[in-house]
């Protein structure tokens, strides 16, 4: 599919390598807002942030559920941050209850809370967990949504993927809702607010309309999988956001025996080959932190022909870095590779996705 650019193919993106403060939101929510501000006074058109930047990944602590219970605040937060700087965010990603999980009070109560969910006197039943990417756009606008459709293993006895949960929603007795403007609406998940709803179960990866073009959000582990860039390729996406949290200790011991840097190595050359192979522009957000605690960074821009661009991170060095994105480097791609027009085209033998 042809590509959907904007007039000016050029811009500036603000990436946000942290190390999130364990289950402290609002400390980690004030850094991200200090990067965020910074970028925009250096004429960054987008801030991207990394997965679970606002609690980290501890869902074993009794305080993990009550946060994501009361984490739909952070994004509202955000939308009046990027109406006020007038910049496009990606807040990484916020591990939420569906809202029909949630208690009528809980949005505005104090997300720090360690305190169990209680409904008619008795604790809550644990629930439903959705690791969610929000794009909003310089007018504060709620763009789009996308739950995490591939889930890595440790992950799965916590959270639920896209998948499962609008099968879930389309298997209930309830009528599906047409998209809503609402920011707590997540049951539209990666669907554009002036777009048709339509099961993400059918469909997970969908294009978000936005003024640097056609975005299309995944979240780590679906980098793995090339069906999901091919998707969105298909769909006439020309950028690829991914917020991550992946670790050098997420490789067990029995491959840290055969090569230490296994994860980095998995990183540096997936992240370039999605490029090429898609034509395809790709903004990676990973955490930052100290080495031995396994953090990996490499947060960074990665584009077809070039490969990481000049000003992305190399290492896993917490801090914040202004990168420019030419996505005209796509389209100098595809007229030498074809992918798009050979994706399209009556001899492709792969199937349409």
């Amino acid at each position: 599919m042809p590509f959907s650019t904007p007039a000016s193919k050029k811009f500036k993106v603000a990436i946000i390598q942290m190390k999130p403060k364990p289950l402290d939101p609002d400390h980690n929510f004030s850094v991200a807002t200090s990067h965020i501000r910074t970028a925009a006074s250096q004429g960054a058109s987008l801030a991207i942030l990394p997965e679970y930047h606002l609690s980290g990944w501890e869902p074993d602590s009794p305080e993990f559920i009550p946060i994501a219970r009361k984490a739909h605040r952070y994004q509202k937060a955000y939308q009046d941050l990027a109406a006020e700087l007038k910049i496009n965010i990606c807040a990484g990603t916020i591990v939420q209850t569906p809202p029909d999980d949630l208690p009528s009070e809980s949005i505005a109560s104090d997300a720090t809370s360690a305190e169990p969910e209680t409904i008619n006197g008795e604790e809550d039943e644990k629930p439903t967990l959705l690791n969610i990417s929000p794009f909003i756009s310089d007018q504060g606008e709620l763009l789009g949504t996308y739950i995490k459709t591939n889930i890595w293993i440790p992950e799965r006895a916590h959270l639920t993927s896209s998948v499962d949960w609008h099968k879930r929603a389309d298997s209930s007795s309830q009528p599906q809702p047409a998209p809503s403007k609402h920011p707590n609406n997540m049951k539209h998940a990666g669907v554009a607010h002036d777009e048709p709803y339509e099961s993400s179960a059918s469909k997970p990866h969908q294009v978000i309309q936005t003024s640097l073009g056609k975005v299309g959000l995944l979240i780590c582990w679906d980098l793995a999988f090339p069906e999901a860039f091919r998707s969105l390729v298909h769909q006439g996406v020309n950028l690829i956001l991914i917020p991550t949290y992946w670790t050098a200790f997420d490789m067990k011991p029995e491959g840290l025996k055969i090569n230490p840097d296994a994860e980095k190595l998995f990183l540096e050359s997936t992240l370039v080959a999605r490029a090429f192979e898609n034509t395809c522009t790709v903004i990676f957000c990973n955490a930052g932190g100290p080495k031995e605690e396994g953090f990996l960074g490499l947060s960074g821009v990665y584009a077809p022909i070039a490969g990481r661009i000049e000003g992305s991170f190399t290492d896993e060095e917490e801090g914040l870095r202004i990168v420019e994105v030419d996505l005209g480097i796509n389209d100098v791609a595809e007229d030498n590779y074809k992918v798009r027009e050979d994706l399209e085209g009556e001899t492709w033998h792969y199937g349409k996705y």
